[in-house]
């Protein structure tokens, strides 16, 4: 018996070997990843400054352990937060407790990224804005706009923390 099993060990490892090296078989030719794609167990950040202007935040691996800068109720009892990754040099805001049809705009010195609440899911859920470059001491403004009140936009502004000076030994 033990013989027999020894012998299905071989069997298979021979097998799978010669699997992995099959004249022909070339892993170049699997294709290259999509540019969109982050790197493979990528666990840090995938731009950085400028380079995230107007890109995703989560796709983009900013969002792991963020700042919170801010975070403001609205009159309709949406919340708005200011976040911001040291790590990327970028801060976006998002939003939730939304409702159909509400907007959140995000200006850091440059242009205006917007979010839009578009459907029942999206208001069950966080909304986020794209990112805008955010170094220390820029200030960082959103701006919410409900979908069902009269009132004109609730803006809250917060600045990015001065940079640290190391500490002396």
């Amino acid at each position: 018996m033990t013989a027999l099993a020894a012998a299905y060990v071989l069997l298979a490892g021979g097998i799978a070997l010669a699997l992995l090296l099959l004249p022909g078989r070339d892993p170049a030719d699997d294709g290259p990843l999509p540019a969109s794609a982050p790197a493979p167990y990528s666990t840090g950040p995938q731009c950085r400054g400028a380079a995230c202007e107007g890109l995703d935040p989560l796709r983009l691996i900013c969002g792991i352990d963020p700042e919170t800068l801010t975070t403001y109720r609205t009159a309709t009892g949406a919340h708005v937060e200011l976040r911001h990754s040291a790590k990327c040099g970028a801060a976006w805001a998002r939003t939730w407790g939304t409702s159909t049809g509400d907007r959140l705009d995000l200006t850091v010195a440059g242009p205006t990224h917007t979010a839009r609440v578009r459907n029942a899911d999206d208001a069950a859920a966080y909304v986020y804005t794209a990112m805008a470059a955010a170094g220390p001491g820029s200030a960082v403004r959103a701006c919410f706009r409900s979908a069902s009140a009269a009132g004109g936009p609730e803006c809250v502004t917060a600045r990015v923390a001065p940079a640290r000076s190391p500490s002396p030994r």
